[in-house]
């Protein structure tokens, strides 16, 4: 396995390492079938990954898991655990000619919502908003069709198209591999 421990010895016995140690596993198998090149590591608390896939592009893939602790901090209450899970799904797009566009989930803090105020709703999703250039059109909806479940469950986090670079994050503590499947055939 080219994903490797980093774990203290105390933490080998803990569901939690299992869990991610299967995650990567099944992570770093996928990318083999794919001929594909990966690196990382992991532990009970963690996980951060990394792999390149070459399809009709090339395709950089990351996800990174990693569980806070806050003792006594002003913002976090005390003694709470935070979990960030995350991919991010990357790929050039020659042809984009620079015409940019971003669509985010909408976030909870007004300071937040101000950044959104030149943003129209997405295809009247209520939690998503797009700005940008209207003349990627087909390719909003193509990522939108392949993308279809992850937005109805809220796992998107953002598609952004800048500098001929397309970056698709995620909230998630899940592969979708299907989905990427349907992302590297086209």
């Amino acid at each position: 396995m080219k994903i490797k421990s980093n774990a203290a010895s105390a933490e080998l016995t803990s569901p939690f390492y299992k869990i991610n140690e299967d995650f990567c596993r099944e992570f770093e198998n996928y990318v083999a079938s794919k001929n594909g090149k990966v690196k990382g590591n992991y532990n009970a608390w963690s996980y951060f990954i990394q792999a390149e896939i070459i399809a009709s592009k090339t395709w950089h893939l990351k996800y990174k898991k990693a569980t806070y602790t806050s003792t006594g901090n002003l913002i976090l209450s005390s003694k709470k655990q935070n979990l960030l899970t995350l991919a991010e799904w990357s790929t050039p797009m020659a042809g984009s000619f620079n015409s940019e566009f971003s669509i985010y989930k909408k976030e909870s803090f007004g300071f937040i919502k101000k950044l959104f105020n030149n943003s129209k709703s997405f295809r009247g999703l209520k939690d998503y908003v797009i700005s940008g250039s209207d003349n990627n059109s087909a390719l909003i909806e193509k990522l939108y069709q392949t993308l279809e479940p992850l937005f109805k469950s809220g796992e998107i986090y953002s598609i952004i198209l800048k500098k001929d670079i397309l970056i698709i994050s995620l909230r998630t503590e899940a592969h979708h591999f299907k989905t990427l499947e349907n992302l590297l055939k086209n």
